[in-house]
């Protein structure tokens, strides 16, 4: 998605060609650049430059985040004021992150007096707009997705002392897993390892990551002043009464009128080192179905939302081959090794009897435990422990490496599924390679489960993982109780309670288009999310079957009612826009195949 324009808010608004004039403006080229890189320091999102002789970061002033959640949907306005300290017009790059599944809808930059509002244009016609713009003295933005999870934004013409604002809004969808929604705002963009060689030594591209000087944001020194405090507020407003909430990323202060919740963080926890993760429960039982629906002129869309309630015998476990593939490179060095390390031992020890295992782990090269499956027996489990106790962080995040040489793997014997558990931040460039690799080569009969674990962590890439690979996406913070983890672990890799999942259209007219198209197992106290677009907005029903843990069939139809439109719009137009962005999600899945 690429946003860039000039917008002047105020009663005489200037000609075009007297912009230059008016603004009084000069275009200077001043570049991004990276900063010397610590291993164990974070990424900030922000604004960074170059001049002749030296790199800099811009004053952040303040952050505010306002955040707003109705049902499952939240909207989001971040709000950042920079100021540029130089004595020259210059032009910045802005990098911050975002969820990996967040459509941006709107961007606003206030410089001084002046202020740019954004449109849609694609990628190449951004970019000329931009570079016009800006060889003409005017003050312009231009913002582009480099990852589901990474925005880049230049602006140009910048004047010496003035203050920038910046203002992001987006919508995204809240997960919803084990009976718990969960609201994530994330605030660092991790240092990625970046594998390859370089195809100049100016810059970090390489043949395997070419983009990589624009997911690469520099890196404050250790010796620098102490990070900014981030002001965040949220509203809950599920419609219902809302009960446990709590984060387990942040102290917090809560506040309660009638049936909404005000969520702020405590001002002893506002350094943004670390992504925000806010959890509640909504009270009584959990809606089961629901079907919320929008119509414009060019159409209708609909989000259909479906919580199973399935019986199921928790004793009744199909037979597993279980391969841990465990990160332990320098990026994992301290407390998210060590976490690591103690999940993979209660993982081990909370095998099933007929269950099989193996270790794999990676960082410049990949090591195995064993060159054939082992059994369960107290002596292989001893064995595992032992290997587990002896890893040392160091090296590279090699992680396709280690993803290939799960894939070279046969196939499981009749009866048996495969699983794959990966334990990462996922912080690499090749994110893109890795994601073709699985959707591309993983076997039928294997599922995939993604643990990111640190404070911060790559979840575009690990969601990503969770959904091709049919299996679970689960973020494991370094203070979170591993006993909690392994439970819910066992419980989704014991139990999926609906496989071989398909979604058919009963109605007349045009036939929606439905995503995702490739669906996942469903585990309890998971729901199934499906985005619709029928452009005739012709009423029907959506049918959804599949097989249970038992090997019954099991069906589901949900009426979809599209509303009369009002004033060229009715309903809830942020489904528009999730729907707008599952399509995206697909394309680029479909780019990796």
């Amino acid at each position: 998605m690429i946003f860039s324009g000039l917008h002047f808010m105020g009663n005489t608004p200037p000609t075009f060609a007297s912009l230059p004039q008016q603004l009084n403006r000069q275009s200077s080229e001043l570049k991004l650049a990276r900063l010397p890189q610590q291993p164990s320091e974070k990424q900030l999102g922000g604004l960074y430059v170059q001049s002749a002789t030296k790199s800099q970061v811009f004053p952040l002033k303040q952050t505010k985040v306002n955040a707003k959640i109705s049902g499952n949907v939240s909207q989001v306005e971040v709000s950042q004021t920079f100021e540029n300290p130089f004595k020259e017009p210059l032009e910045a790059i802005y990098v911050f992150p975002l969820p990996d599944q967040a459509a941006v809808d709107q961007m606003v930059i206030k410089i001084g007096d002046h202020t740019i509002k954004s449109r849609i244009e694609t990628r190449e016609g951004a970019k000329e707009i931009y570079q016009r713009a800006k060889a003409q003295g005017r003050t312009t933005a231009l913002l582009e997705q480099e990852r589901d999870n990474i925005f880049t934004q230049s602006v140009a013409n910048i004047q010496p002392g003035e203050q920038i604002s910046v203002t992001i809004r987006y919508i995204d969808q809240l997960k919803f897993e084990g009976g718990n929604y969960e609201f994530v705002f994330p605030m660092v963009v991790g240092p990625r390892y970046i594998p390859g060689q370089l195809i100049n030594k100016n810059q970090p591209n390489t043949n395997q990551v070419p983009d990589a000087d624009r997911i690469t944001s520099p890196i404050i020194e250790q010796d620098a002043k102490s990070p900014h405090k981030i002001q965040v507020d949220v509203e809950i407003d599920a419609g219902v009464a809302i009960e446990n909430v709590r984060s387990t990323s942040h102290k917090i202060v809560t506040q309660q009128q009638g049936n909404r919740i005000f969520v702020s963080l405590d001002q002893s926890d506002q350094i943004p080192n670390k992504d925000l993760i806010l959890r509640y429960q909504i009270s009584g039982e959990n809606t089961r179905a629901t079907v919320l629906t929008e119509a414009n002129q060019q159409g209708g869309h609909f989000a259909a939302y479906l919580l199973p309630a399935i019986s199921y015998n928790p004793n009744q476990i199909i037979p597993k081959d279980v391969i841990f593939l465990m990160d332990t490179s320098g990026s994992q060095e301290g407390e998210p090794l060590k976490k690591s390390q103690e999940l993979m031992k209660r993982f081990i020890q909370g095998l099933n009897p007929e269950d099989t295992f193996n270790i794999i782990d990676f960082a410049n090269s990949t090591n195995t435990l064993s060159e054939i499956p082992l059994e369960n027996t107290p002596a292989n489990r001893q064995k595992a422990l032992n290997y587990i106790n002896q890893l040392q962080a160091d090296g590279g995040t090699e992680l396709l490496n280690g993803i290939q040489a799960v894939m070279k793997f046969p196939s499981p014997s009749k009866g048996r599924l495969r699983s794959i558990v990966l334990l990462t931040d996922g912080y690499i460039g090749n994110d893109q390679e890795v994601i073709a690799e699985v959707q591309n080569k993983l076997k039928p009969g294997n599922r995939f489960y993604a643990f990111g674990v640190g404070s911060s962590v790559n979840r575009f890439l690990l969601n990503r993982l969770g959904e091709i690979g049919r299996g679970t996406t689960q973020i494991v913070r370094q203070d979170e109780p591993t006993e909690t983890v392994v439970e819910n672990f066992f419980k989704q890799i014991n139990n999926p309670i609906l496989t071989d999942l398909e979604i058919t259209w009963q109605g007349e007219g045009l036939k929606p288009e439905i995503y995702p198209i490739s669906l996942s197992d469903l585990f309890d106290n998971q729901p199934l999310v499906l985005f619709g677009r029928k452009l005739d907005r012709r009423n029907g029903l959506l049918k959804i079957t599949g097989i249970t843990a038992k090997g019954d069939r099991y069906e589901q139809t949900l009426p979809v009612d599209f509303p009369e439109i009002n004033n060229n719009e009715s309903g809830n137009i942020a489904i528009a826009k999730l729907w707008g962005r599952a399509r995206i999600k697909e394309l680029m899945n479909q780019m990796f195949s």
